[in-house]
């Protein structure tokens, strides 16, 4: 009977331990019960190669476990494997991401109002100057902090100009994209495709390679770091410069991730983010751009510039994705021509 009793206690002492490291470690992102500190996972749908990845996200981590005296980590997780480019945000929503990296076009009419900077020739500057006007916009227009209400936003950012990407098939004129199958990043941008009379065609930017190799389609609206970014030097024939548009990324974090981080190492995170962070990761773009070109020259893509009449045949077309937007944004009681006129004020005075 002692016996029975002395290992009956034994098992239970056994299983109480195990409770108790479970408990410690069960929930992503918390302290590690060694005390080094905190660690979470950031996510993101590109390569490890990504310049993304290597000029924005990783400094950004590195600068963070600096400040914070490594109380506070990021674990960057590239190639999708917290979740694909289209489940990104709800992912940081629910917790499954810590944080992560995403383009605004996957989640077509979760943001609305800060699209704006989406809208067709709203493109003076490059990728740096432009990330600004996209995080200033965001910090100074209550509509647009709105929309991103269930997560933390650690930046936003643009890209350097969009251009038209082919293969085999060159826009030198307005009626050379008449008819073509173009990759779209957005839903402002598909409209304006569908104002050249093209095709918008929607799908991640990792498929585009193998979409333009198999002839799904013929080309997209890309920013020129694209080719370099995900490496479309094989298939892309033609580059049209015409800066059409540019893309809105955000980087944000689960609130309640957030909210596991001390108030004061919180206070130094924030002087890392906005626009410091935006314009890093939109300069990241511009140097991108810079190899992109040069390479892509080398390798025989022919880089075309546009008319200054055909450029305006554009322009002209795609007034309509503009003028919808802004009555889409008065049937919904915001004051976009408020908002549409501090969008061009920002770009102007970069």
């Amino acid at each position: 009977m002692k016996k029975t009793t002395k290992f009956s206690f034994a098992i239970l002492m056994i299983l109480m331990l195990m409770v108790f490291t479970a408990c410690s470690s069960s929930s992503g992102g918390e302290a590690e019960a060694d005390g080094k500190g905190l660690e979470f996972k950031m996510g993101h749908m590109n390569s490890p190669d990504h310049v993304q990845d290597k000029l924005a996200m990783a400094p950004f981590s590195e600068e963070v476990a600096k400040v914070t005296e490594n109380r506070v980590k990021f674990k960057i997780y590239p190639g999708g494997a917290l979740g694909g480019p289209k489940d990104t945000y709800d992912n940081i929503v629910t917790g499954i991401m810590d944080a992560g990296w995403g383009l605004q076009g996957y989640n077509a009419g979760k943001f609305p109002v800060h699209s704006v900077l989406q809208l067709p020739f709203l493109t003076g500057g490059n990728g740096a100057e432009l990330s600004v006007v996209a995080q200033k916009l965001y910090d100074t227009f209550p509509e647009i902090q709105k929309e991103y209400d269930d997560v933390k936003l650690l930046w936003v950012h643009a890209a350097d100009p969009y251009a038209i990407i082919t293969k085999g098939k060159a826009v030198r004129s307005f009626e050379d994209a008449k008819g073509l199958k173009l990759r779209t990043p957005s839903v402002e941008a598909g409209k304006m495709i569908e104002s050249w009379g093209a095709t918008p065609v929607s799908l991640p930017a990792p498929e585009i390679y193998d979409a333009m190799q198999k002839g799904v389609i013929d080309g997209g609206v890309l920013p020129v770091a694209a080719i370099k970014d995900f490496n479309l030097f094989d298939v892309v024939d033609y580059v049209t410069l015409g800066d059409f548009n540019t893309s809105i990324y955000y980087v944000a974090m689960n609130k309640n991730s957030w909210d596991k981080i001390p108030k004061e190492d919180q206070e130094m995170i924030n002087e890392l983010i906005g626009v410091p962070m935006a314009e890093k990761a939109g300069a990241a773009f511009d140097k991108q751009k810079e190899l992109a070109e040069k390479e892509a020259k080398d390798g025989g893509t022919e880089f075309i510039t546009l008319s200054d009449s055909d450029l305006q045949k554009f322009k002209d077309a795609s007034k309509g994705v503009t003028e919808n937007w802004l009555s889409e944004m008065e049937k919904n009681d915001v004051d976009g021509q408020k908002i549409y006129d501090e969008t061009v004020k920002l770009i102007e005075s970069k």
